[in-house]
Parts: C-alpha cells; structure tokens; sequence
C-alpha cells in the first residue's frame, strides 16, 4: 500500500467520528482481552479517564486504607484525569493538523518526520506505527502502598519488572506503557512520589493508543537490565517464581486462545531469548508450560493477583483461565464470536455479495469443498476435528463470505490469522450439510481418505477416527482405496 495512503487511512481512523462515549464494560472488556485501549482519540483519552476512576474506585473498595492513603489516591485519580484531559486537547489537534496536510499535499518528510506547514511533526518509520508527540503534559503525584507487603517479596515484584519494561532514568525507575493496567500493577511495586508525563500517541490500524511514562522518585534503580535478568533466572532455578511473573506481565505472551485450546505456555520476549530458555519463536522464549506452571504463578501473585483481578488484567485472566475452571466456563459461555465483534465494528448487516473463486492453479481433488458458492479448503485441527476454511486479505470481504454461508442455514465464524482472516465452517456444520448434500459428503470423505492413506501419523490417527465414528461416512471402508469406491 502507498505510504501516504496508508497514513491517511490510519489518521481517518484516529478521527473518526464517536457517537457514544465509552463505558466502562466496554473500556473493561478492551483491557481484559488485549489489554490495551485502541480507537478514534475522541474515545481513547475518555476511556483510559473512565479506566482510573473505576480503578481507583475498586482499589479503595477493596484493600485496607487509612483516611491519608485514600486521600493520595484520589489525588492520584484526578491528577492523572487532568493530564489526560489536556493531552486529549493537544493530541487531537495535532491530529487534526496532520491529516489536513496530508490529504492537501502540504507536507514535507526529512528524515523520519513528517512536517506540516504550522510545525506540527509526526515520527515515521517503516518498522513502527506513526507517532505523534505531546508536550508539556506532566505532573507530580503520590501513589500510596496499597499491597503492604514484606520488603522482600515488593523487592521480587520489583526485579520481575525490572528484567522486563522497566528502565532507568536519572538512576531512577521508569516504565513506559500504553495499557492502563501496567499503570497501577507497576506503581503499586514502587509506591510513593510519581512523576507522569503523557508522551503521545501511535497511529496503529485500530487507531491511537497512548504513551504513558512514569518515574518512580523515591527510588533508586539497584540492577542493571542483564542483572536483572540473570537474577530472575536464578530464583527461578530455586523454585522461586514471584521474579518471573512480574516479568511475563511485562513481556510475556498472552493468547487467549492459546489458553481456551489448552495451549498452556509460558512465553517470554527477550532481545536474547536463550537466557532464558529454548526459543519459541523469533525473540522469544519458552520458560514452561502446562497447568501447574499458570497454578504456581496465581499461588506466588497473592495480595498482587487481588489488584491485577480488579485491574481486569488480560494476562492475569490467562492465569484463571488455566487455574480456576468455573470462572473458565463461565468465560467460554459470554465469549462472543470474532464475526459479531467485527459487525458491530463495520455496523453492518448480513450484505451478501458475489464471491470470488478465482485462487491459485492447484491439485483440488479431495482438498476442498463449494459451499453456496464458496470455495473453501477443508482442514484437520489437531484436536481431533474437520473444519472448512477460506483466507481472505480484508474483515470486510470476510464478513460478506460468511454472510453468504449462512444462506444455507450454518453458523460460520471469522478469525484473524496475522494480516489475513480466516471464514471457516466447523465440524458439525459440515455433517449437517452433508446429510442433505452428496457433494459436500464425498468431498469430506475423499479428503479423509486421502489423509488416512498419505496424512501424517497424527493426521491419519484423526481421519480414521472420523471415518469410524460418524455413521455418515460407513460407506467407506478404512484401508482401502477410496477412489475406487466412490467411482463405483
């Protein structure tokens, strides 16, 4: 996509029209899914305004305060309310000057800003979303103790954090971040005086996020980021676990969908990931897995899993995903699906559409199937399931595939698969479909037969399986060739 296209495209976004403010289930709901707050500024600044007053609420209501601790709490809440305030004023304005240039063409990039004609300047880089600075919008408050711990235990909340997000300025800690819950869960392990100053916002493809920098004053930073590091790394080799969860809170993976498959991984990022132990990916790596590992994290968090639970922390709900089963259930029964959040995004109906089929040359015998009109390719989760699945480059295109599937009485769903979604029908369409369809039924059957017969060990495992457990497919006999009995 042309540069300039895509910065319109993003500052559009940034601008776009709210017509409601937001609230606080729908500020909770961003925070404990992604953790980070993302859209138009004209809702980010009043949500993350509606995040520290439900926040500070939540806190006072929850743990034991004396009169001069709530009071510098509330100090707090409406420090950081005034500061958010005018950084909303300024970012919008600037915001608002940027997108005037770049769609008249006034604009000038030297180096990597982008300048306007009133000096308003915008940060560029091809490897990072656009950024636009804001000044001037700092303050001095005080943060209470809240978690009253032992020295010791704040000290591995500390080092956690430091071998993560945390840096140092003027030998000072300092963090930096753009979610609203990583603004308490770190001040509440380094409570005292804070300096805040609201540093801008990145243009991303939701829209803005903001920049909050924070330095803690009443302290001294004690290690260096590889000290820090080898530190958690050791306690961890002693059982000690508390260093290693403040650091997966900072730079941990958390994929919710990882943990509602049974995927349990405690995944870490780091510029040298071999530290820390076998790699799980680029810049990443793999510190344990399994229930027990999630079940030692919330047995170390304590006091501190009681302020990340009321901080409706994403990663904190990974951690009662895996551990506490009830709340699991009950999370899996609110879920809703991809395709509903993407209709309520776009506000759209179920549009049908002409689709095109029009994809690269290949072998498709036995590998996919036409659903209303949509070809699909057919799939072995490994779970033990069929799925039918379509790639597409946009929401758009997805949600109008999808709304052509349910033509024919099915319930397809859309996933985010990196740059791509992905339109899939699950297993228990396809049998329904297949009952009524000889078409879609042979096609399933000659996919499973052709996986039984040159699939991997796990894949042929799956599709025997299948063949033998749905009366649907008794027809075909495992073992023999598939072609052959289908043609006769």
């Amino acid at each position: 996509m042309d540069r300039n296209i895509e910065r319109k495209e993003r500052l559009e976004l940034a601008l776009r029209l709210v017509e409601k403010p937001p609230t606080i289930e729908e500020v909770l709901e961003e925070v404990s899914t992604r953790g980070v707050l993302r859209g138009p500024v004209d809702w980010v600044f009043p949500a993350w305004m509606l995040y520290v007053e439900y926040a500070t609420q939540r806190i006072i209501e929850t743990f034991q305060l004396t009169e001069e601790e709530k009071s510098q709490l509330l100090d707090f809440r409406d420090t950081m309310k005034r500061l958010l305030l005018e950084a909303w004023i300024q970012a919008k304005e600037k915001l608002t000057s940027i997108y005037k240039a770049v769609v008249e063409g006034t604009y000038r990039i030297e180096g990597k800003r982008l300048y306007v004609p009133d000096g308003t300047w915008m940060y560029i880089n091809e490897k990072t979303a656009p950024k636009v600075h804001i000044y001037g919008i700092s303050a001095e408050t005080c943060f209470p103790d809240i978690l009253k711990l032992p020295h010791k235990k704040l000290e591995l909340l500390q080092l956690g954090w430091r071998a993560s997000d945390e840096g140092t300025t003027a030998n000072q800690p300092a963090m930096g971040t753009s979610q609203p819950w990583q603004l308490f869960a770190w001040i509440a392990t380094r409570p005292g005086t804070l300096y805040i100053h609201i540093g801008g916002v990145n243009l991303t493809r939701k829209g803005v996020s903001m920049i909050l920098n924070m330095r803690a004053k009443d302290w001294k930073q004690k290690w260096s980021k590889d000290e820090a590091i080898d530190h958690v790394m050791n306690y961890l080799k002693l059982g000690e676990w508390t260093p290693i969860f403040t650091m997966w809170l900072g730079d941990g993976e958390s994929r919710l969908n990882d943990v509602l498959y049974g995927r349990y991984k405690l995944v870490i990022a780091s510029k040298q990931p071999w530290r820390l132990g076998p790699m799980a990916g680029r810049g990443a790596a793999l510190i344990a897995r399994g229930r027990k590992t999630f079940e030692k994290l919330r047995e170390v968090a304590g006091t501190y899993g009681t302020l990340l639970d009321l901080l409706g922390s994403h990663k904190w709900v990974s951690v009662k995903l895996v551990t506490d089963d009830v709340f699991r259930a009950t999370y899996k029964s609110k879920k809703k699906r991809y395709i509903d959040v993407l209709r309520k995004m776009y506000n759209t109906a179920n549009d049908i559409i002409n689709i095109s089929n029009k994809r690269k040359t290949r072998s498709k015998i036995g590998k996919t199937v036409t659903i209303a009109g949509v070809e699909m390719s057919f799939c072995l989760w490994g779970r033990g399931s069929l799925f039918a699945r379509r790639y597409v480059s946009d929401s758009k295109r997805a949600l109008n595939i999808a709304s052509r599937l349910e033509t024919v009485g099915i319930a397809p769903n859309v996933l985010r698969s990196g740059d791509k979604f992905v339109v899939y029908v699950n297993m228990s369409d396809l049998l329904k479909l297949a009952e009524k369809d000889e078409t879609i039924r042979t096609a399933m059957i000659m996919y499973l037969a052709d996986k039984v017969k040159n699939g991997t060990p796990r894949q042929r495992e799956i599709a025997n399986r299948l063949m033998k457990e749905y009366p649907l497919f008794n027809r075909f006999i495992v073992g023999t060739d598939p072609y052959a009995q289908l043609r006769a």
